[in-house]
């Protein structure tokens, strides 16, 4: 007999119902127990976790986040394997629009929608100092997780690289110091263009867990008075800009930066 249906657990926004999954390891229950106990989810074992509709769990390899609403859907985790560290490899070119976007004279840059943190690393291994703000404790752990693994596999130190904070960028943003010369945005938009499976799912996970993003325009305005220099929002190429009048664009394959200067 299956075990009655519990209270769904409210995630952040109140999209869906997250637990942590309780590890069949004794090792491994400590580090499950405190990651339940920071975001305060339940803990749960595996005949309970049907109860919530997404579940994270420590697989002694990475984290990651199953759907029980989708169970055929792969997990996701966060894995940076993919990225070539070749100083100049084309991840890490300063001629990518990314870079040429965040500008030649920045050195601080906060990463105000930082998600997985994919934008946020490559940014920091190519010289900047970032600071990822990630309002979901979810998706910051884990991108943490994603960090920890990188630094195990390649020995790259982050420390003084790249820094990672919970918590909402329009909060934060009045009180970071130094001010950053640029501030780096990525809401989440609908695009025309046909997404893949794994994107669609990864998009759709997000959504769940955070919601859309209908703050984005609130925090263009406070980026545009806390940054030194630009803020810079990642559009896809088919979007309209965020906010009108954006002072340069540049365009990549499937993306567009639209900057606004807010050097008086």
């Amino acid at each position: 007999m299956k075990p009655a249906r519990l209270p769904r657990a409210p995630a952040p926004g109140g999209k869906a119902s997250i637990a942590v999954l309780k590890p069949d390891s004794v090792t491994a229950l400590m580090a499950a127990a405190n990651l339940a106990q920071s975001l305060e989810f339940p803990l749960v074992t595996a005949d309970l976790a049907e109860n919530y509709d997404l579940i994270l769990a420590a697989t002694g390899e990475h984290l990651e986040l199953r759907d029980n609403l989708s169970p055929r859907m792969k997990p996701v985790s966060v894995d940076f394997t993919d990225m070539d560290l070749r100083r100049y490899g084309l991840n890490l070119s300063r001629r990518q629009p990314l870079a040429r976007a965040i500008g030649k004279k920045s050195r601080l840059v906060v990463d105000a929608t930082a998600g997985f943190c994919r934008d946020a690393l490559l940014l920091a291994l190519m010289g900047f100092r970032v600071t990822a703000l990630e309002r979901s404790p979810v998706i910051a752990a884990l991108a943490q997780d994603g960090l920890r693994r990188f630094t195990a596999r390649t020995g790259v130190a982050l420390t003084q690289r790249l820094q990672l904070v919970t918590g909402d960028a329009r909060d934060l943003l009045a009180s970071t110091v130094p001010r950053p010369e640029t501030i780096y945005l990525d809401p989440m938009f609908p695009s025309k263009r046909k997404k893949s499976a794994a994107v669609k799912k990864e998009m759709r996970l997000l959504r769940a867990i955070v919601g859309e993003d209908p703050d984005a325009l609130e925090l263009l305005d406070i980026s545009r008075r806390v940054a030194i220099d630009r803020v810079v929002v990642k559009r896809a190429d088919d979007a309209p800009p965020l906010a009108p009048g954006p002072n340069l664009s540049l365009s990549g394959k499937l993306v567009r930066y639209d900057i606004y200067l807010t050097r008086r």
